[in-house]
């Protein structure tokens, strides 16, 4: 009942702000649960960026964390995850005692006020988002994208000819139609 209310009130509020692929990703900061402060800013031209949206009363989220966790052990080196705790009817001490019980070893933040979730779109939990490393979001989906390692090149692909602008349409269709 939670997720179908949580849907739906998103769902309103996001129509008109909602980024969608190709766009390019709102920048916004938060503080991880380590204490450390994460601005997406200071990522963009170095590594794509794997954002987790969640909740620890979504039992869909609870499921998916191990494909997360193997993407975090297999690729962290080569993608930065963040898992963003949407903020509904949890609080930084539920967070913390989540990640204990189901030892989850990527970063954790709290999106206090839902607003980075609202900035990007998010309709329901889990909701996951990649974007590349020239900044612009190339998946959005409640689902966690599978065989993301055979798509990491085309994700760390820096357009310096155009300074970080959009990488070719081809190269989009082709990531695009592999999630």
């Amino acid at each position: 009942m939670k997720i179908l209310i949580l849907t739906i009130l998103m769902s309103f509020f996001n129509s008109a702000s909602a980024v969608d692929i190709g766009e390019h990703a709102p920048d916004f900061e938060l503080q991880t649960m380590e204490g450390d402060s994460f601005k997406l800013s200071d990522h963009i031209g170095k590594k794509p960026v794997y954002l987790v949206f969640w909740a620890t009363w979504c039992p869909i989220c609870k499921a998916e964390i191990p494909n997360v966790k193997t993407i975090h052990q297999q690729l962290s080196d080569r993608i930065t995850i963040l898992a963003i705790n949407v903020g509904q009817e949890d609080s930084v001490n539920k967070i913390k005692k989540y990640r204990e019980d189901n030892q989850l070893p990527y970063q954790l933040a709290f999106d206090e006020g839902s607003k980075i979730s609202r900035r990007y779109g998010v309709i329901g939990t889990p909701w996951q988002v990649i974007i590349d490393v020239n900044g612009k979001i190339q998946y959005r989906s409640s689902r966690t994208p599978i065989n993301m390692e055979q798509h990491l090149d085309k994700l760390n692909f820096l357009d310096k000819r155009n300074e970080g602008q959009v990488l070719s349409l081809a190269i989009l269709k082709k990531v695009r139609k592999a999630y």
